[in-house]
């Protein structure tokens, strides 16, 4: 097992290339906040709601160090890759042995060699506080030593694919387990008009934006639950100033009263 740690600015490293093997990699589920208000004389609490603040990652490995300053570079370089604290992503990236399956002894050595490995389908974008090596002991004459980090999800409490320009034709392709918020996750949708109209209806499933004003052939409109234009001019004011989410488990269907190509600009699928 590997960790690949992508940095903002795109640069990508991976745990094994500062000789740590990666043994263990547990994500809990989203921690929920509620906000609740309980008033004197009154049985319970009135509940105003509740959503997901942030989930954890923890992560164990291990290292060998011929001796001590050997160790102590490895260790200065993995707290400079590890606690950054503009945050980074990182992504599990799983072990399955690339031999068949064999009787006990069959072979021997080389075991780690034939092991390959492949990513997840999902990144999370987090930040350690502090990364923690232990010495466990000296083992054939070299230093072993464990790596052990928290990570904590900076911005959405999810795993997330990175994000995509698609195209549409009637139904999103949303295969997240969570709602996808556009006013959270940040996506914009692109529809440029082949026909013409007075007014503009646009709507995923349910959820319905409404433009009052003419449509000509030709126009683009941008809209991300923030802004709204038309041609790259704000129409803000002649909308009824939906945004839209995506749903888990939904056809997540496309309908406007105008011909037109559909394009989700900034695309993602978000994982619980």
């Amino acid at each position: 097992m590997d960790l690949l740690i992508e940095k903002l600015d795109g640069s990508r490293y991976y745990l094994s290339q500062y000789k740590v093997l990666v043994t263990d990699f547990e994500e809990s589920a989203p921690s929920v906040t509620r906000n609740s208000k309980q008033l004197d004389q009154r049985n319970g609490n009135i509940d105003f709601g509740g959503w997901h603040t942030d989930k954890t990652i923890n992560i164990t490995g291990y290292y060998r160090a011929d001796d001590i300053d050997e160790e102590e570079t490895l260790r200065e370089k993995l707290y400079a890759l590890l606690s950054d604290p503009d945050g980074y992503y990182i992504t599990q990236l799983k072990t399955t042995p690339s031999v068949a399956m064999e009787r006990p002894g069959e072979t021997s050595g080389g075991y780690y060699d034939k092991l390959g490995n492949y990513p997840s389908h999902k990144r999370f974008l987090v930040y350690t506080e502090a990364p923690e090596m232990e010495l466990v002991g000296n083992v054939n004459g070299t230093l072993l030593y464990k790596l052990t980090a928290e990570f904590k999800t900076m911005k959405l409490p999810y795993g997330e694919t990175p994000p995509a320009d698609i195209d549409v034709s009637i139904n999103v392709p949303y295969r997240g387990t969570v709602p996808c918020n556009q006013l959270e996750q940040g996506f914009t949708v692109q529809f440029t008009a082949t026909g013409s109209a007075s007014s503009l209806s646009f709507k995923i499933d349910d959820t319905e934006l409404t433009y009052n004003g003419t449509v000509a052939a030709g126009d683009v409109f941008m809209f991300s639950g923030f802004s709204y234009t038309q041609n790259g001019l704000s129409i803000v004011s002649k909308t009824n100033k939906a945004y839209f989410i995506l749903q888990p488990d939904k056809p997540n269907k496309i309908t406007c009263n105008v011909h037109g190509t559909v394009k989700i600009l900034g695309f993602q699928n978000l994982y619980a």
